[in-house]
């Protein structure tokens, strides 16, 4: 290695245990900065990456090499990224989320400069992880920027389902009567309420107008060979959000289980969208102003030129990567799109979209 590679600064991984107001107790805190990291020149994002079932703080720590890898692609900007230990089978139940969407932040302030900013601030997790990622984010969609749940842990449901089937034989009884415990029931069992209270599916359709409101970016994402049966939760969770006109990613992983190989790719890709959102690169602009030969375009279009057949003399194309062609394309389609402005779902980012299954078909 030469003496200019061995000085290429990288990202590092840092322990700590915290004593937690909040919490009543040690929680155990992982910390990776990134290369070059310097406290004192200004304040980073805060990403907050929740560990998934079985998992602890380590689960962000011994991912080092990818976070070095984004950060050499550049595919993520200069960010502190943070995580603890809240127990195997916590589900971020309870004071966990007071302690994510406040203490934390403080904490990473105080220690490493972070905004505190709700525009600086974004979440992360697999599994359980993106269950609490999910859940912790929808109840309170104006303290995050941005949220990036991978394979999510959560049920396709508006209602609690019962045990042994299909998407639910994975959830363990004991736990879930000592998390959500119905308070006088004649032994052990669940308080349904409370459960659907942290339900992320119930919480996005009760919540979907401050969600919607808040901006808040969202990228989901899930295998299709998910052995948990996971993407049937993933799936439910998209059309909860399209149909309460709730705008995001979504990623349906072709061949992708819970785990295995793939995860790495996927996690690379869930923050590449997360820089793309601190960067302001997630949208394309339809308000650009043109320049020449993209307006020649659209006048040759307009006079009948490509209608004839007549060849373009300029040099602009739809597929060539131009910051104006967004810009173009809306002003193509705009004679024929206002002869829909009628119609109120026009105004929707997605339409209501009707069953795609007949009335008795089970196919």
């Amino acid at each position: 290695m030469s003496a200019t590679q061995a000085s290429e600064p990288e990202a590092t991984a840092h322990f700590f245990d915290y004593e937690s107001e909040t919490m009543g107790a040690t929680v155990p805190m992982s910390v990776v900065l990134p290369p070059g990291f310097d406290a004192d020149s200004g304040e980073l994002p805060l990403l907050i990456h929740l560990h998934g079932g079985g998992m602890d703080r380590e689960s962000l720590t011994m991912m080092l090499p990818i976070w070095q890898a984004v950060w050499d692609a550049g595919d993520l900007p200069p960010v502190v990224m943070v995580s603890f230990t809240s127990g195997a089978g916590s589900w971020y139940r309870g004071a966990w989320e007071q302690f994510v969407v406040d203490e934390l932040p403080r904490w990473s302030h105080e220690k490493f400069g972070t905004s505190l900013s709700p525009d600086q601030t974004l979440m992360t997790g697999i599994s359980m992880g993106g269950y609490g990622t999910l859940k912790i984010a929808f109840k309170n969609p104006n303290r995050f920027l941005a949220i990036a749940p991978m394979e999510p842990a959560i049920e396709p449901s508006l209602v609690r389902m019962p045990y042994n089937k299909r998407n639910t034989w994975y959830r363990i009884p004991q736990v879930e009567q000592m998390l959500w415990p119905e308070q006088g029931a004649d032994g052990p069992a669940v308080d349904e309420e409370a459960w659907l209270a942290d339900n992320p599916a119930t919480v996005a359709a009760r919540n979907a107008e401050a969600i919607r409101n808040s901006g808040l970016e969202i990228y989901l994402e899930v295998g299709d060979k998910d052995y948990i049966n996971l993407h049937d939760g993933a799936e439910f969770m998209h059309r909860v959000l399209w149909d309460r006109d709730i705008r995001h990613e979504y990623h349906l992983v072709r061949g992708a289980d819970h785990v295995g190989a793939s995860v790495t790719r996927r996690v690379i890709e869930a923050h590449q969208f997360l820089g793309r959102v601190l960067r302001g690169e997630l949208e394309e602009s339809t308000e650009m102003t043109l320049n020449e030969d993209e307006q020649a375009y659209i006048d040759w279009v307009f006079s009948g030129g490509q209608a004839r057949g007549e060849p373009f003399e300029g040099s602009f194309s739809l597929l060539v990567d131009s910051p104006g062609t967004p810009t173009v394309h809306r002003m193509l389609w705009d004679p024929l799109r206002a002869l829909a402005a009628e119609d109120p779902t026009l105004q929707r980012a997605y339409a209501p979209l009707p069953s795609t299954m007949p009335s008795g078909d089970s196919d």
